[in-house]
């Protein structure tokens, strides 16, 4: 035997080699040397791997038999090694215990690791070091190895083994930390510790914690079992650390085993996660959808949105193609799979949105404008179905026309929209049997996804004039031209509103406004239909044009102002003790002096964006027509005893809704089954964004423990869509559907995102820091019309800052301040004299 003194590539095992680049790279790693053996270069020894190979292969031997030939030659050839090097070894460090370790010629590679294959051992007295070199020798021709060697190729020739003997580290705490998590999801880290050192953790001797970790978003969760460790803050930075350290030495998807000993972190060894493909398959991104579909969304509302994505895609492709049928064909999965769910939570698969954007002429040109609109921050351009370049060609003229034809077919979509909105509640009737109300859903859905791809085409059009603008001014400029916008659809709900509760407050009308203010929700129902107040008629009204208003209104399980209007009575009650609310701001105007061009893209940008928010209201408007149908049928259901519950309806798929009044089969376990993930998908971190190697894969966390917290800093940074400046304090809202607009009056809202229905709570707002957002997200839009600041984009806002908080925001230039002391504080103003 021999002690390797000059580790290189080739002097040692790739675990040993790591363990030096590692060492060397400034990381702890517990000290350690390398022992070679000179059987592996004897020629006879060769000779007799090659002559009992070739009987194996010939069927000479068993699995089993050819492992004992192998073992009995190496312990007679291991018994003539020359010792010295050892026995000098164990003089030196007598007292000590040991770990023995392989590091075989083949080990630790990326196609094949070899894990678990050889014999390691632990605690080895100084005394006992031969015999277990001879243990992680022999493991080499142990059964289980052999036939690990020939599934990938190798012969017992080709196989030679180092040997580590590394300083024994007895830890409190051990683990595995793998920068990519081996299910084949790319963008997540996983740590897996427990007490004591590893091996109890791979034999399963310990209770473990799994940590679930998305570097880039600063988000994890413990997963605990009963009496598992959970790792501290500290830890956690460490390890982090130490894996960011090893990525840049070996690459990006590494299986790192560590210890902590004395809260000192050493790592014992790093290898690659084998089978690992580097390349992306499936991306699923939450940018822009996440405003419509916040938090968990139930099944029910994901198939429905599913199925509008899919006819609706799917219409802007024949839009495109008209008759090619071949490529509308090629693109069919795509149209398919638009959206996905993970964990209940709705994400774009924004592999397939590039590759229809492809589609479109000068599509280098169009993505990235729609990727800022957006708020896609991690571009990821996918291959494309290929077409020709006539095809091509065909497709940039019925583009253009669809261009110049947007503002018209939009003006065309909303009357029609008008008259199906009628249709509806002119056939609706709440005691309507199942099959009527399924009837009415056929009729509604096909007239109204026949036509709405032509909002896509729209949407398009407002990104890029809305791009060009923002190429030719500053920021302060774009934003007061799109704040120019008159009759903006998002805030006729609140103009309406305030017109209603302005004249609850005139003196003529106080009994009326005592009447209201005692109305309990038990008795809205009862007043709203017997009363004969002109008053009521305009709520009435109200609820029937902006009833499904609301915070998470494109969701179906949401309850709204139609379905629950005793929300909007109460939403009254409490406007009415506050100040009168705010209203559109008078529209900021531009200074700088423009050409006839620019003025003519302007007035395109605010088309296209003024169309675009009357689509989004016609949406919600959908939604509310659906919403009434499924709860409806829900209803029916409960009578037939298909279920227990009305809400039981959004626990089922549409197809399951439609078939279960036929089949009468109970679903129930599914429906219970599917409630329970749903709570536990509830407490997982709403991550951006998933990279999977394959296709998407669910969660299963059973005990989710804690969420951690990232990086606090005394100055953020977003992106300003609104201008202003304004210090405040904070409000930080979780859940917006326990928020009344009492709590956010006169503060700064701080939320992940903000969708159509926040425009209530918005009005009484001072300012709002959003997680998600762009310059034309429902947050900048609504913002601007108020007049208050907004900065959107801003990492980790809800984690940064705390309810009571005192900020200052600047709209312009998206720069956030925490104001610390009462210097800070002495420049608020007074909200209350500013909107009396």
């Amino acid at each position: 035997m021999k002690k390797i003194s000059q580790i290189t590539p080739h002097s040692v095992g790739t675990k040993a080699y790591n363990l030096h680049l590692i060492q060397k790279d400034g990381l702890r790693v517990p000290t350690f040397s390398v022992f070679s053996f000179d059987l592996f270069q004897s020629e006879e020894v060769q000779d007799f791997f090659t002559k009992q190979q070739e009987q194996y292969d010939n069927g000479e031997y068993s699995l089993d038999e050819f492992s004992q030939v192998l073992q009995e030659m190496v312990i007679d050839f291991f018994s003539r090694e020359d010792f010295q090097v050892i026995d000098t070894f164990q003089s030196e460090q007598i007292g000590k215990e040991f770990s023995v370790r392989s590091s075989a010629n083949v080990e630790d590679a990326a196609a094949a690791s070899f894990a678990g294959q050889f014999t390691t051992k632990l605690f080895v007295p100084v005394s006992d070091l031969v015999a277990a070199i001879q243990a992680s020798l022999l493991s080499l021709y142990q059964p289980s190895a052999l036939s690990y060697y020939f599934d990938h190729q190798l012969t017992v020739g080709e196989v030679q083994l180092y040997v580590i003997v590394q300083e024994m580290i007895q830890g409190e705490l051990s683990g595995v930390y793998f920068t990519a998590n081996p299910q084949g999801l790319l963008n997540e880290h996983l740590i897996v510790v427990g007490e004591g050192v590893g091996s109890g953790i791979v034999e399963d001797r310990v209770a473990t914690t799994m940590v679930t970790i998305h570097p880039e978003e600063q988000l994890s969760y413990f997963e605990t079992t009963d009496q598992s460790p959970i790792i501290t803050n500290e830890q956690q930075h460490l390890l982090t650390q130490m894996a960011t350290q090893i990525m840049t030495l070996f690459g990006p998807y590494m299986d790192i085993e560590f210890t902590f000993r004395e809260n000192e972190l050493y790592v014992l060894q790093a290898r690659p996660i084998t089978k690992m493909s580097p390349e992306p398959s499936v991306i699923l991104d939450n940018s822009n959808i996440v405003e419509s579909y916040p938090g968990t969304t139930t099944p029910l509302t994901f198939s429905f949105i599913q199925e509008a994505y899919s006819s609706i895609f799917r219409g802007l492709a024949k839009r495109l193609l008209k008759n090619d049928e071949k490529t509308l064909a090629a693109f069919e999965p795509t149209f398919q799979q638009m959206i996905a769910q993970s964990n209940s939570r709705v994400y774009y698969q924004i592999n397939n949105w590039y590759k229809l954007l492809q589609l479109l002429p000068f599509s280098k040109k169009v993505i990235p404008i729609w990727q800022e609109m957006l708020g896609v921050q991690t571009p990821q351009i996918t291959d494309s179905v290929q077409i020709s370049k006539f095809t091509h060609l065909k497709i940039m003229g019925r583009m253009m026309k669809s261009f110049v034809q947007a503002p018209s077919e939009m003006q065309q979509l909303e009357r029609e929209f008008d008259q199906i909105f009628a249709y509806f509640n002119q056939n609706y009737h709440a005691n309507a049997s199942f099959d009527e109300l399924y009837e009415l859903f056929e009729q509604i859905k096909d007239q109204i996804l026949a036509k709405w791809d032509v909002t896509l085409v729209n949407d398009l059009y407002a990104f890029i004039y809305t791009g060009i603008l923002k190429k030719v001014h500053s920021t302060e400029a774009v934003q007061a031209e799109i704040a120019g916008i008159e009759q903006i659809e998002s805030m006729k709900p609140v103009i309406e509103l305030n017109k209603i509760i302005a004249s609850i407050q005139k003196i003529e009308n106080q009994d009326y406004r005592s009447l209201i203010q005692q109305l309990k929700s038990t008795d809205v129902q009862e007043f709203l239909v017997t009363n004969e107040h002109s008053l009521t008629k305009s709520i009435q009204q109200f609820i029937l044009l902006f009833g499904d208003r609301a915070p998470e209104e494109l969701k179906l399980e949401t309850p709204t102002f139609r379905s629950q209007p005793q929300r909007l009575i109460q939403l009254i009650q409490q406007q009415l003790t506050l100040p009168i609310g705010t209203t559109v701001v008078e529209k900021p105007t531009t200074t700088h002096r423009t050409n006839f061009v620019l003025r003519w893209m302007r007035k395109r940008a605010l088309l296209g964006i003024k169309y675009r928010e009357s689509s989004r209201l016609n949406r919600t408007r959908i939604y509310g027509m659906m919403r009434l149908i499924f709860v409806t049928m829900g209803e029916r259901l409960v009578e037939q005893k298909c279920l227990q519950q009305l809400d039981d309806v959004f626990y089922l798929t549409m197809s399951e809704l439609f078939t279960l009044s036929k089949t009468q089969q109970s679903m129930q376990l599914e429906i219970n089954q599917r409630k329970q993930k749903h709570l536990v998908d509830r407490q997982l971190p709403a991550f951006s964004r998933f990279v999977f190697t394959n296709q998407p894969f669910e969660k299963y966390p059973q005990n989710i423990n804690q969420e951690s917290v990232g990086n606090m800093t005394a100055q953020l940074q977003g992106v300003g869509c609104s201008q202003g400046i304004v210090q405040g304090q904070i409000i930080v809202i979780e859940d917006v559907q326990q928020m009344d607009v009492q709590q956010t009056y006169g503060k700064i809202i701080v939320t992940k995102m903000t969708d159509p229905g926040w425009v209530y709570l918005l009005t009484q707002a001072k300012g709002i820091i959003a997680e998600k957002g762009s310059l034309l997200s429902h947050t900048a839009i609504i913002s601007r019309e108020l007049g208050i600041p907004a900065v959107v984009n801003v990492q980790q806002a809800t984690r940064q800052f705390k309810t009571n908080d005192w900020v200052e925001i600047d709209g312009q230039t998206g720069r956030i301040r925490r104001l610390e002391g009462e210097n800070d504080k002495s420049e608020l103003d007074d909200y209350s004299s500013k909107t009396k």
